[in-house]
């Protein structure tokens, strides 16, 4: 521990940091560095402002089993309001920094300087590999400290900026390129993103929160008009609801900066309202009109920023009557082959539309720069109900995840009076409500049944030969007389059930029909088939061909049990030449036709919510303006 006196006021300072080389006096706003065994004076730096920071100087935490203080505070700017940086010492000697934005906290731990690299290379959506992480751009800019106390590493010169990269990888991983004034190789920070429960500090040590009463009931500098903000600490730009004007809320106090067109129509959701979604309750606090054009054509959305102070800000969509709710998302979380699909979390998305949207209508408030006109490239992946979604800028790009929601859904939960509008078309991400049809699943369990019936019912069948009559007609023999007459010897049908008759006969370039009666012998009821096989042959050109068969056969219904005669007629062309035949009969034997006209009706229903589920998807890919949905 250094201790001493202020070389400007006077005033005791104390170093506690074993790592700090400057100490800025907390009376006069006087930078003080260590020189040996003096302490000397280098210049002031500007007071800390309030934020909506729960932090301050000295608090203490853990996390895992390292303990932690936080010992130094800078406040940095890039001309939208300033963020805070916390200098941290460990238990152990290492140290690092703890960032915050827009509250979310980022801890960073020093990794080295990577040579070779250059400011310039690292656009908004630019992959690359470093540390042994797979990384993401999300955001690059230049900022420089306006404020600064407590104990620090180093001197800080208020009057460089200090050029940055940020970007994310799985699993929460978050790294910082600190390129310094951009002349020199960038020091490489590597940590993760925690939530303010994670940082292991106790409830008692937060600073109590600043209420920024001033811009709580504000008034429109253009008109007057009352302005009731429902996030002062957190917003950057207001557009009244009144005259349409669009104000700065960085510094404090309202600024105008432009005049915009006022909305066509109010919100559908008003500002202020509160709903409940995905078990968190948010407030309606911004309003914005976005549209791209595709082929000349302008397509207009509506997106409604919702606030929720333990989990930040959100967005609800709405295109046409269709609704999406979206969560923000940290851009090395997914994976992007752009233009064909995305993965995040085992899903792949299709890509479905890429744009240039532009921001024509604002309302209400924002927690960045809005401004109407502003452009950014959008990129949308699918995969019903849920989508990907990628907006980027000249030096930003966000991710979102999307998931569709009813309009009876939104209107709930905001318990909005009148109905929301009807959905027209068809949405990018709206589910199918055919590819889910509970059919299938019926259809399989009723097809798996009639399976099983048919299993057991062949299984339990007889399938009992019970006649073998041959039959070979004498030479001369006329058809269909008398004498093409043959009896059988009797046979009997143990079971009642169907009986297959089988005709075969070694006919050749000609053909023969059997009329067969099956006689009971105690009743005299007579069941009558008949059956005719044909077959010819021959060569043509040198080609062999042939048609017909030797074979054919019919099943009888079902039968009685009992003791039967086969009679049979033969019939054929002119006068017998030595034709012979042979007729089979088996009882109780199962027909597959059955089975299969049964499984061709149960299909049809099926058939039906695939073709509607088909032409419910070339509806909605038809809108995509990049091909059909396809992988190529």
């Amino acid at each position: 521990m250094t201790q001493g006196n202020c070389p400007s006021c006077g005033a005791p300072i104390e170093f506690t940091a074993g790592t700090a080389l400057v100490v800025v006096c907390s009376h006069c706003q006087t930078v003080v560095a260590k020189k040996g065994i003096n302490l000397e004076a280098h210049g002031k730096i500007g007071a800390i402002v309030d934020t909506d920071s729960p932090l301050q100087l000295n608090v203490e935490g853990r996390i895992g089993r390292s303990g932690y203080r936080l010992v130094g505070h800078l406040q940095k700017d890039h001309g939208a309001g300033p963020w805070d940086e916390w200098y941290v010492e460990f238990d152990d000697g290492r140290t690092g920094w703890l960032s915050e934005s827009e509250g979310a906290f980022h801890l960073l731990i020093a990794s080295g300087t990577e040579p070779g690299l250059s400011y310039d290379d690292f656009a908004p959506g630019h992959r690359f590999s470093l540390r042994d992480h797979r990384l993401v751009v999300e955001e690059r800019g230049h900022g420089r400290v306006v404020a600064a106390a407590g104990q620090l590493p180093s001197d800080v010169d208020p009057s460089a900026d200090s050029y940055y990269v940020d970007a994310t990888g799985p699993r929460g991983v978050f790294l910082t390129l600190d390129f310094g004034t951009g002349t020199s190789d960038p020091e490489v920070y590597v940590g993760k993103k925690l939530k303010l429960e994670e940082l292991g500090v106790s409830p008692d040590q937060f600073r109590p929160k600043v209420k920024r009463v001033s811009l709580q009931q504000a008034r429109c500098t253009n008109c007057n008009g009352p302005l009731e903000l429902r996030a002062p600490d957190r917003t950057k730009r207001v557009a009244c609801p009144f005259c349409g004007a669009l104000l700065d809320a960085t510094q404090g106090k309202l600024a105008f900066l432009q005049l915009l067109e006022k909305p066509d129509h109010a919100p559908l959701i008003p500002l202020g309202a509160r709903g409940k979604l995905k078990d968190a309750e948010w407030m309606c606090i911004g309003f914005l009109v976005r549209s791209c054009d595709v082929e000349g054509v302008r397509y207009p959305w509506e997106e409604y920023l919702l606030f929720n102070r333990a989990h930040g800000f959100t967005w609800l969509m709405n295109s046409n009557g269709h609704w999406v709710f979206l969560e923000p998302l940290d851009a090395g979380e997914v994976a992007v082959a752009e233009g064909v699909a995305a993965h995040l979390e085992g899903k792949r998305y299709r890509a479905f539309q890429n744009v240039t949207a532009v921001t024509e209508t604002v309302l209400g408030e924002f927690y960045w720069e809005v401004q109407a006109g502003e452009y950014a490239e959008a990129e949308e992946y699918v995969a019903p109900p849920y989508s990907v979604n990628v907006d980027r800028t000249e030096n930003e790009v966000s991710y979102t995840r999307g998931e569709y929601l009813a309009p009876e859904v939104v209107r709930e939960a905001f318990q909005l009076k009148e109905p929301l509008p009807t959905p027209q078309g068809i949405a990018s991400s709206q589910p199918n409500p055919h590819s889910n049809s509970p059919i299938w699943a019926w259809t399989g369990i009723w097809g798996a049944a009639l399976l099983a019936v048919f299993l057991v019912v062949h299984m339990m069948a007889a399938k009992e030969t019970v006649l073998v009559h041959e039959v070979s007609l004498p030479p001369d023999v006329r058809s269909g007389t008398p004498e093409a007459m043959q009896f059988s010897q009797p046979f009997e049908i143990h079971k009642r059930g169907n009986v297959r008759a089988e005709l075969l006969s070694s006919v050749s370039n000609n053909w023969l029909g059997v009329q067969g009666d099956l006689v009971n012998e105690e009743s005299g009821e007579v069941i009558s088939f008949y059956e005719e096989v044909s077959y010819y042959h021959g060569s043509d050109s040198g080609e062999s061909w042939s048609e017909g068969g030797q074979r054919e056969e019919e099943y009888l219904s079902v039968v009685p049990p009992g003791r039967y005669v086969l009679r049979t007629t033969a019939f054929f062309d002119g006068l017998s030449r030595g034709h012979d035949y042979r007729v089979t009969l088996v009882s109780d034997t199962p027909r597959f036709i059955w089975f299969f006209w049964a499984l061709v009706l149960l299909l049809i229903g099926p058939l039906v919510a695939f073709f509607r589920s088909s032409s419910f998807e070339s509806a909605r890919w038809a809108e995509s303006n990049l091909g059909s949905g396809s992988d190529d």
